[in-house]
């Protein structure tokens, strides 16, 4: 059974200094088998904006991609993310 979505997200940027979203959703539908669509890139979004409004992620940057007109953001995961996935057994 495979983790869900928020605890992947989590998971991943507790791995590295930062991702872009586009890059986190990438790697959620490789693992959760969907397509790289508006809707999954929408989706990861919505959860990284949920994420981010609870303090568990911090967003670091953003950038335009003028190739497809979308404005881009680099989130982090937080100490207090790091601190609730240890008290929920993400960590």
């Amino acid at each position: 059974m495979k983790i869900h979505i928020k605890g992947f997200i989590l998971q991943a940027l507790a791995r590295q200094p930062g991702l872009w979203d586009i890059e986190l959703a990438g790697r959620i539908c490789r693992e959760y088998r969907k397509p790289e669509d508006a809707y999954w890139l929408g989706m990861v979004r919505a959860n990284l904006a949920d994420l981010s409004a609870s303090g568990l992620v911090v967003a670091l940057s953003e950038r335009w991609r003028a190739e497809d007109g979308r404005l881009l953001f680099n989130y982090r995961i937080s100490a207090f993310g790091l601190e609730r996935m240890r008290q929920t057994g993400l960590a």
